[in-house]
Parts: structure tokens; C-alpha cells; sequence
């Protein structure tokens, strides 16, 4: 555990010892956490109130959370016991709270979770850690680098299924999604395969696990929840852009006036504009599911035939056929001399 005191009052031996003891007994609390990922923040100053006395502010930070307390006392002995005292209540009642996750909404189905014991920020006394392989510290690095893409990805498929009727508005959140997905990776129970990336793994478990959190929560859609809105509220407003944003009686000047950005003109650089998914997205309706899967993450995401097949299960020759079915469609509807349709059509080409 990282320790760090400051003084902003005068530091005496009983302080110090009582901070060392409480300290001490706070990080055998703590045992089940990463040492590396515990930091303890401490402040001792003399109070600013009129009753005066010393003040001790504690921040404790740990990888699944974090919490504060601060008491004040005429003693700094007194202060940090109090403070101490606060802090371990937080800490019992946080740690009760992860060990009930399978408690928490739409978790009251018996379903496969990963003990926080078996994770990467968890340790035990004097061995090596359970379950922790070079494979989920690597998933460990990709979801503290590269999870906003994933992300991104998850937030499109989602829209899909929902557009086209595939999935029920409002059934699955994209947070869903993740836990399952790495859930499932952790677990030891899905093997990467030894051609995959964990990045392009992930990806595919991130597509079963739509499907696995839609069959779980479509067995609770009787359940009321009362911590949700009864609907959606109507925030359009009127139709008219430009009421979005002035008044009536405004006038328009000439910083008002939004231009397009004419930096951005390579096909990388549309590619990852909100407009470039939006296009692509109503070049592909109609299209089979399987199809455009195999599409998407062959053009956009940048898998290669091999790692679609296998985090699809699916032969390669039918991956090749599905990508040129999907690619012929994008020809046919989208018109000559689009930008967008000539990075697909160059960026989709198998042979």
C-alpha cells in the first residue's frame, strides 16, 4: 500500500505512532487488493473552526473505488482514530458490496461472474495469484487502453439490432456488454485462439454476449425497476436547427455560422467520423446479418479473413462470400464518385 501524511500542524511521536497502528491495522483489510494499486492520502492540520482542535482527512483510493472521511478532535490522537474508524466502516461496507454483485440488478439470474478474488487487482498472502495468466493481464492492458474502441463498437452493433427489430429498445446497455465480454474472458472457459489477438477476441465475445445479456434480461422484462425513467422524454424540441440553439428575437452573426472542416479529407480520417458509421450503416440495411458482420469488421475494424473465422466460427470461404455479397450491395447503393464508397470498396477487396 502507497502511504503518503502530510503536515500542516505540529507532528509529535503519539501521532505518528497512532497513524502507524492504524495504518498497519487498515492494510489487513486490504490484503485482497493489488499493494500496488492501494493509495492512502492523509492530512493533519489544525482545525479552522472556532472550536479549533486538529483535523485529519483520510482518502483512500483502490482500484475498484474510492472513498473519504474527515473528523475533527481536540487531540490529533483522538482526530485519527476517529478518522481511521470512518474509513475501515467504508471500506467493510464496499467490500460487502463486491462480494454481492450477483445481487445487483438484472443479476438476480444465476450466471457465470469472475470472483474480484481472480482478477488482476486482487493478491493473495505470499503466492502467486489465482486465475491471473500473462493472457488476462494482457486483456487487463487492452481494457485500460483500448477500451473506448470497443466501446464504439459494441454502441453500433446495438444500434443495429435495435434499428432493425433484431433487439428490444432499452434491453441491453453497452456496459452489459463489456462485463459479460470480459467476464467470459477471464473465465478460462472460452480459450483464445493462438491466431487472435486479445483485442480481436474481445471483439467477437463482445458480439455472443449481445445475444447472452438480451436472453437474461428478456427473462426479467416483467421486473419493475423503480431507480428507472418511465420513458423517454421528448427533448427534440422543434424541428428548426436553428431555434435548437437562439432565440426568436436573436440575431444570427457571422461567428454563429458553423463551416464544414475541410481538414478532414482522407478516407482514414472519414472512417472515423460519426457520419462515415452512419453511411455505412444505411449502405448495409437489408443486408443478412452474417454478412454484415463479416463486412464491418473485415472493412472497418480491420480484421483479416483468419480472425473473423475464427472468432465467428465460421469457415473462411463462407467469410469470403459474406464480405462480397455485402460489398456488392455497398456498390449498388451508394453512388459513383462518393468518397465513402470508394474507401469501402478499396478497403473490402478479398481475394
Amino acid at each position: 500500500m502507497n502511504v503518503h501524511f502530510s503536515y500542516k500542524a505540529s507532528k509529535n511521536r503519539d501521532t505518528e505512532r497512532e497513524i502507524k497502528q492504524q495504518t498497519d491495522k487498515l492494510a489487513k483489510r486490504l490484503q485482497v487488493f493489488r499493494p500496488d494499486l492501494v493509495h492512502l492520502h492523509g492530512i493533519v492540520a489544525e482545525s479552522s473552526t472556532k472550536g479549533g482542535g486538529i483535523t485529519v482527512s483520510l482518502n483512500l483510493r483502490l482500484p475498484s473505488g474510492q472513498m473519504a472521511t474527515q473528523s475533527t478532535a481536540p487531540t490529533a490522537v483522538g482526530a485519527v482514530k476517529s478518522t481511521f474508524h470512518d474509513l475501515i466502516h467504508q471500506l467493510n461496507a464496499h467490500k460487502d458490496l463486491l462480494r454481492n454483485r450477483h445481487q445487483w440488478r438484472r443479476m438476480s439470474k444465476e450466471h457465470r461472474r469472475v470472483p474480484f478474488e481472480q482478477t488482476v487487482a486482487s493478491v493473495t498472502n505470499g503466492g502467486p495469484t489465482p486465475g491471473v495468466t500473462l493472457a488476462s493481464r494482457d486483456i487487463d492492458l487492452y481494457v485500460a487502453t483500448e477500451l473506448p474502441r470497443l466501446n464504439r463498437f459494441i454502441d453500433r452493433e446495438l444500434r443495429y439490432r435495435e434499428v432493425t427489430g433484431m433487439l428490444q429498445p432499452n434491453l441491453v446497455r453497452r456496459e452489459e456488454v463489456v462485463d459479460e465480454a470480459i467476464a467470459t474472458a477471464l473465465s478460462g472457459e472460452e480459450q483464445r485462439p493462438d491466431k487472435v489477438s486479445v483485442e480481436r477476441w474481445l471483439y467477437g465475445l463482445a458480439l455472443n454476449a449481445i445475444s447472452t445479456v438480451a436472453s437474461r434480461n428478456g427473462d426479467e422484462t416483467g421486473t419493475v425497476h423503480l431507480e428507472l425513467p418511465a420513458g423517454k422524454p421528448n427533448v427534440s424540441g422543434t424541428d428548426d436547427a436553428y431555434l435548437q440553439f437562439h432565440q426568436p428575437d436573436d440575431r444570427l452573426s457571422t461567428e454563429d455560422v458553423l463551416l464544414p472542416n475541410r481538414d478532414i479529407s482522407t478516407p482514414e480520417a472519414v472512417a472515423l467520423s460519426d457520419e462515415f458509421i452512419d453511411q455505412v450503416e444505411k449502405a448495409l440495411t437489408g443486408v443478412n446479418p452474417k454478412q454484415r458482420e463479416a463486412f464491418t469488421l473485415f472493412a472497418i475494424e480491420g480484421f483479416t479473413i483468419e480472425e473473423i473465422a475464427e472468432v465467428s466460427k465460421r469457415d473462411p470461404g463462407e467469410i469470403k462470400k459474406s464480405i462480397k455479397a455485402a460489398r456488392d450491395l455497398v456498390d449498388h447503393k451508394l453512388p459513383n464518385g462518393n468518397a465513402l464508397k470508394k474507401h469501402l470498396l478499396n478497403s473490402s477487396q478479398v481475394a
